[in-house]
């Protein structure tokens, strides 16, 4: 008796777990874990020559499936100095449960930002992450070389 409860028990902590959803976790890899809005929002960095950095970022869809149909997606901006911007993309190329975008040329003084592209642009010379604090990419890793 003990034994068949001991195992039904089991059994049903092992379904909830499997049961749940991808819970927001970062694609395969190292990567930061930046903020969270409807999605969760995710990069990493591979070095340039010239000391610059190229970002990656991952936006998890966060369960939000609505964005799908509705055509929304992520955008992503470096901010340099006061007010000024680098380079920015968005898309809504929902791969998997992922949007990934790459930029290029950023300096570790550089702020990202990324966002759902649901709402108007943020301002992001004065909130985001500084590239100096964001992880590398994973060396070798299929996922950390997809992101263009």
């Amino acid at each position: 008796m003990n034994r068949r409860l001991l195992a039904l028990l089991f059994s049903a902590v092992a379904l909830a777990l499997l049961a749940q959803p991808a819970a927001a976790r970062p694609p395969a890899g190292d990567w930061s874990f930046l903020r969270k809005d409807a999605f969760r929002h995710y990069a990493c960095k591979v070095a340039e020559r010239g000391g610059e950095w190229r970002i990656r970022t991952a936006t998890f869809i966060n369960g939000n499936h609505d964005a799908r149909a509705h055509g929304i997606g992520a955008y992503a901006v470096i901010a340099r100095g006061r007010g000024a911007t680098g380079p920015s993309r968005t898309s809504t190329d929902w791969r998997g449960a992922y949007i990934r975008l790459t930029l290029p040329g950023a300096r570790s003084g550089d702020r990202l930002w990324v966002q759902g592209a649901y709402y108007g642009p943020a301002r992001p010379w004065a909130d985001g992450v500084r590239v100096a604090s964001i992880t590398r990419c994973a060396k070798g890793r299929a996922s950390a070389k997809r992101g263009r």
